[in-house]
């Protein structure tokens, strides 16, 4: 078990928190049709769409109830029906996820209650799909904010008391914020190979996948987990949780459904990926995929070549606890030495890490612990890499946001594909930074004569 260490700072200086709203938001982008609305002020919402914009190379549709000094003391209620009418009569809108942040809620707004009188006085909206979720970012990270809107989404809009008609060839999958576009793909991949069709909730990987849409910009999300998919869920055959931000919606979709779910912290070592095939034999009967033996066996390969330079190589790391545990496991099966981890904000999931230490702090806290024991590679978001420079360490880009780095909002890290390619872009970035060997000349060399 981790020990778990809190800073005593008043402030955070380099932040390493990204609030629950972007998470929240993140959420929202993979259902289908829909709308994150953010009830607070427009700036809120503009600093959020920035970082969407810079991490995704795209244009994101965002909105905000436009709070203002005056509704923000005196009620902003009538913002959020206003919001709501103008976006489903004008975006053409079929989901709406409505959230609030540290001012909406410091106000006290009440979502539901608002959500509530919108429905009796608007009542030609009765087929727009509404998603309330309370997403302070005075507590709480990207991670809980993620977490805790895939949990409403299952609340809200899965049908509760439904006969179950189960068909073998559909499963549920809840994909947690870790994965990206490219890993969903992957996970896709392996599953229609045993026969499988996939609901994915959220799913990115048609919504923010980097393909170039029919039109240059939609208010609208641009594909994701359809209205009708979710009203289907409950006839799966199963349901597989993967990242530790969805295992409580999971058990959410468990309670309302009745489906069989198995849970997987991550997809990135050999115990949890083969679980997972093991898993599909046993839903499926099906023999193993042969491109999923040879991924394996590419994997075994990788370690074979890779071990010698990874082994006991110094490194740190920051990042949301759901891709810490990702990453501390190639930590464990590389020999990788993980000198500093720390975490934005504190999570039960922490405790239960392979390390020893977890430092609940920034990237400040950071530096001045690799003050005393320094390393030499920082595994983290966008917002480490001035303290990489800082320390002249190099840095592995993970989790969000990604604003200096091209296509990394797809970069497939998760199953044997995964696992196989992160090994190859450590290794390589370690060998880059040993000293060069000086080119041997034999003392035997012969000296051939110049052509006249």
């Amino acid at each position: 078990m981790a020990e778990i260490i809190k800073t005593r700072k008043p402030l955070s200086i380099s932040p390493l928190k990204t609030g629950q709203v972007m998470g929240a938001s993140l959420a929202a982008l993979g259902i289908a049709d829909s709308i994150a609305l953010m009830h607070a002020a427009q700036g809120c919402s503009s600093f959020a769409k920035a970082f969407f914009v810079r991490h995704f190379q795209e244009p994101i549709a965002m909105q905000s109830t436009a709070m203002d000094p005056i509704s923000t003391i005196m009620g902003a209620d009538n913002n959020i029906k206003l919001a709501l009418d103008l976006l489903a009569k004008k975006k053409s809108a079929k989901a709406i996820i409505v959230m609030s942040n540290g001012l909406s809620e410091a106000q006290g707004a009440d979502l539901s209650r608002a959500i509530k009188e919108f429905r009796q006085e608007y009542p030609e909206h009765e087929q727009l799909a509404i998603v309330t979720v309370s997403t302070p970012d005075f507590y709480g990270s990207l991670e809980s904010g993620y977490g805790a809107t895939v949990e409403a989404i299952i609340d809200q809009l899965v049908p509760s008391d439904q006969l179950r008609h189960v068909r073998k060839k559909r499963i549920n999958i809840l994909a947690g914020h870790s994965l990206t576009a490219g890993d969903i793909e992957a996970v896709t991949r392996l599953v229609e190979s045993f026969g499988l069709n996939p609901i994915f909730i959220p799913d990115l990987s048609e919504s923010l996948d980097g393909h170039l849409g029919d039109q240059d910009y939609t208010s609208v999300s641009q594909g994701g987990t359809r209205l009708s998919d979710l009203a289907k869920v409950h006839e799966s055959i199963a349901s597989l949780s993967i990242g530790i931000s969805v295992h409580a919606a999971a058990k959410k979709l468990a309670q309302k459904t009745q489906v069989a779910t198995f849970y997987f912290d991550h997809l990135g070592d050999f115990e949890n990926c083969d679980r997972l095939v093991e898993v599909l034999i046993e839903l499926t009967g099906r023999q193993v995929p042969e491109y999923i033996n040879r991924e394996r066996r590419q994997v075994q390969d990788a370690l074979l070549d890779c071990h010698n330079i990874l082994q006991g190589f110094p490194i740190a790391m920051a990042a949301e606890p759901e891709s810490l545990g990702y990453w501390l496991a190639i930590a464990r099966m590389t020999g990788l030495d993980e000198r500093v981890v720390v975490a934005p904000a504190n999570h039960s999931y922490l405790v239960q890490l392979p390390t020893e230490k977890v430092m609940i702090g920034d990237f400040s806290d950071l530096e001045v612990a690799l003050a005393d024991d320094p390393v030499k590679l920082l595994i983290s978001n966008s917002h480490g890499h001035p303290s990489a420079e800082r320390l002249g360490i190099a840095h592995v880009l993970c989790g969000f946001p990604m604003f200096d780095h091209y296509g990394g909002f797809r970069r497939n890290r998760q199953l044997y594909g995964g696992i196989r390619d992160t090994l190859f872009e450590l290794a390589n970035l370690i060998h880059h930074q040993l000293p060069k060997e000086a080119v041997y000349h034999s003392t035997l060399k012969q000296h051939w004569p110049k052509a006249v």
